[in-house]
């Protein structure tokens, strides 16, 4: 009987470790929190006739935010249209989307839906690959 005892004592601690301890991992988890829209109305912005819109969300209060915008409006090379969204005149837009970390750039379809998303600093060169292969895709399975 003593021993039915000490067993079901251990099996108890063992549950309660087990539990503790995935308790502690997922406090210690780490995630970024940002949030990226999936869609965007494209009634919000510019170029509502044309079939693909960057959006950069930024502020003027942002240094990562001046070189992403910059070689951003670069990708007018591609036929695609631009709009910067920056957050001091542009705030109801950010809080729409519920846009909390800037630079954040997005490519939109004609039907408002993010494609593509690029958060933070950029490589253009990454970036411009990125966007043309989506393009590239949706044109092949129309």
């Amino acid at each position: 009987m003593s021993r039915l005892i000490v067993l079901i004592i251990l099996s108890f601690g063992a549950s309660l470790a087990a539990v503790l301890l995935r308790k502690l991992n997922y406090r210690n988890f780490v995630t970024s929190g940002w949030s990226v829209p999936g869609h965007l109305s494209r009634e919000d912005f510019g170029f509502l006739n044309e079939p693909w819109l960057v959006v950069i969300f930024s502020s003027e209060s942002c240094e990562t935010c001046k070189p992403v915008v910059a070689e951003g409006m670069k990708l007018t090379s591609l036929g695609i249209a631009i709009q910067e969204i920056a957050a001091e005149t542009n705030r109801g837009l950010h809080e729409k989307y519920d846009i909390d970390a800037v630079p954040m750039l997005l490519l939109v379809d004609k039907f408002g839906v993010v494609r593509s998303s690029h958060l933070g600093p950029i490589n253009f060169g990454e970036v411009k690959k990125s966007i043309e292969t989506v393009i590239f895709e949706t044109q092949q399975s129309d």
